[in-house]
Order: C-alpha cells, then sequence, then structure tokens
C-alpha cells in the first residue's frame, strides 16, 4: 500500500498543468442566478465511476481546487475521475445578487449544479467534495434538495457547530461582509493560511485571489450562524436539523491550524449525523503529516498531495461496504 501511495503522488507530480483539459459552462439557478461550472474531463472518460463535483467554501472561488494548475481538481482529473468545480453566487465568475442569502446555497444553487453535472455526466448519483461553511450548507441540503443524488461525501473542515473563529472574522463579517480587507490588513493568514507547507509563490497568489466580500445579506447570515451555532434555512428547518438527518457516507478532513472553521467546528459531524458512516482524519505532526496544516494549506500546501489527495481518492475508490 505505501508503494502505492508514493507511485500516486510522483504521478500527481509529473503532469504538467498545460496538459489538463478544462472547459467552463454558465448553470442557471431557479431564480435566475449564473452560476460557473468547470469540467476536468479525463482522457480515458471517467471509468465508468462516478463523477466528482467541488464545492469551494464560502468567499472563495475555483483557486480552492485548482491554483495554477494544481490541487484537487486536476488531482482527481489526472488519476480518471470525470471532476466538475462549482462557482455558486458569491464565488468567482458567478453572479453575486447584493441580497442573497446563505440558505439560497442549499435550496437553489447546489441542486442546479448537481443536475447539470448528472446530465453531462449520466450514470447515478454523484460523489461530493466540500470545504468549510459551503461544507456545511452542501451536508444539509443531501437529506432533502440533493436526496438520492449523493453518493460518498469529502468534507474539508465543514462546520458544523460553529461558533465566531476569532475577532478578526467578527470584525471582517460586520463590516460587512468584507473579507477581502483581510489582505491589506494582514489577517489573510491568520485566518486562512497560517502553516509553513504554504510557500511564498502560493501564499501570494492566494492573495491575489480570494478571499472574496460576501456582501451585507450573506455575511449577515454567516455572523448570525457563527454567532447562534445554527442557520434557519428557507423551508422552516434549520442546519442542524438538516444535518440529523444526513446518512451519506463521508470523509471529514480536519486541519489543526485552521483558524477560519476550527477542526472542533467540524468534528461534532459524526455525533450530529448518527445514520452517517463518518470517518475522520486529522492531519497533524503528531499522526506523521507533513504539517498540522490550515484552512487552505491542506488543499495548497507541499504536502496537501500526501496527506489529504492521496487519501480522498483511496476514499472515493474504496469498494462499497454493506451496511
Amino acid at each position: 500500500m505505501k508503494v502505492l501511495l508514493a507511485l500516486l503522488v510522483v504521478a500527481a507530480t509529473a503532469a504538467r498543468a498545460e496538459d489538463l483539459k478544462v472547459s467552463r459552462r454558465k448553470v442557471v439557478s431557479r431564480d435566475g442566478a449564473a452560476l460557473a461550472l468547470y469540467r476536468y474531463a479525463p482522457e480515458s472518460g471517467g471509468g465508468g465511476r462516478p463523477a466528482v463535483l467541488l464545492v469551494p467554501d464560502l468567499g472563495f472561488g475555483r483557486e480552492t481546487y485548482d491554483l495554477a494548475g494544481e490541487g484537487l481538481a486536476p488531482f482527481l482529473q489526472r488519476h480518471g475521475r470525470d471532476t466538475y468545480v462549482a462557482e455558486l453566487r458569491g464565488q468567482g465568475n458567478a453572479d453575486a445578487p447584493a441580497a442573497w442569502s446563505l440558505s439560497e446555497w442549499t435550496t437553489l444553487d447546489l441542486p442546479a449544479v448537481v443536475e447539470a453535472v448528472q446530465k453531462a455526466h449520466p450514470g447515478g448519483p454523484v460523489d461530493l467534495v466540500v470545504h468549510g461553511y459551503g461544507g456545511a450548507l452542501a451536508v444539509a441540503a443531501a437529506p432533502k434538495e440533493l436526496a438520492g443524488k449523493i453518493r460518498r461525501v469529502i468534507a474539508f473542515s465543514p462546520a458544523a457547530a460553529p461558533e465566531v473563529p476569532n475577532e478578526i472574522a467578527r470584525k471582517l463579517l460586520s463590516t460587512p461582509g468584507t473579507l477581502a480587507r483581510a489582505v491589506p490588513e494582514r489577517q489573510f493568514e491568520l485566518l486562512f493560511a497560517r502553516d509553513a507547507s504554504i510557500h511564498g509563490d502560493t501564499r501570494a497568489l492566494l492573495e491575489k485571489e480570494a478571499p472574496r466580500d460576501l456582501g451585507p445579506a450573506a455575511a449577515k447570515d454567516l455572523l448570525g450562524w457563527m454567532e447562534k451555532g445554527d442557520l434557519p434555512l428557507g423551508d422552516g428547518s434549520t442546519v442542524k436539523d438538516r444535518i440529523g438527518a444526513y446518512d451519506r457516507t463521508t470523509l471529514v478532513i480536519l486541519p489543526l491550524l485552521d483558524n477560519w472553521a476550527h477542526a472542533e467546528f467540524a468534528e461534532p459531524l459524526r455525533a450530529m449525523a448518527p445514520r452517517a458512516r463518518v470517518k475522520l482524519r486529522t492531519l497533524s505532526k503528531l499522526y506523521l503529516e507533513a504539517d498540522d496544516y490550515s484552512h487552505l494549506g491542506m488543499l495548497v500546501g507541499r504536502g496537501a498531495v500526501k496527506d489529504a489527495f492521496v487519501p480522498a481518492l483511496a476514499f472515493l475508490d474504496a469498494p462499497e461496504v454493506a451496511p
């Protein structure tokens, strides 16, 4: 097994970014908002395996999974998975209506992009990869809007039971939603990238690309969610209600230096979703990983391929286990 993991790491770093085939299309949500969907089509055509949909965290975009041709999306593509990255409202090239709310991710945007992926890649449920607070919203959509459409889930720091992570986050979200100020005010590293695995060039690219401002309505939603530990959704339920009904096989990846979505916000998912089969993977030097990792470091750090990507691929490719 160790030899196989080593070969996967070598193969991932050997492929050149310009060899990748990536296409972008517009997906229109039910209320007319334009979303962006990027397809990383493998040369093999996917080998009959489920498509993989990657959703960035709130305030971030495609660069989370593909930064200058490197990241989890190209990695999965190089290993034969038909891979998609979605930018939902407020992200990247998607629309950002002035009054958009977080609940619209669960009720409108996630169903729209999953349907688009299933049309492009017929064959049943898709595998889902999510991140941070956006990850918790996706988990909340799984039992209802995405029911029957999701197979397995990989969740990087899914903030299932959030609190205000620190006063810097409170200040930025209260101003309102001006996450972009984290860069000029030298708070970006503390919140999102405080680990030694991110080299200087990568950090500069991240600061150039992200984070994006959420806007007043979504920022108020996020701060209220942090303060109260729960978020009302459009149908009268809450994120916690939905997580209680969640039942997907899930790998939760926890970085110990995450100052935006702390590990203790994500770890409770296993107890909150008793019907799900949840496996926890903690990224820490204590477990012989390359670093403790931060919110972005686990996805763009020097050791991310070995410590996060290879285990993620193994989880997606593992045979089904009878309940």
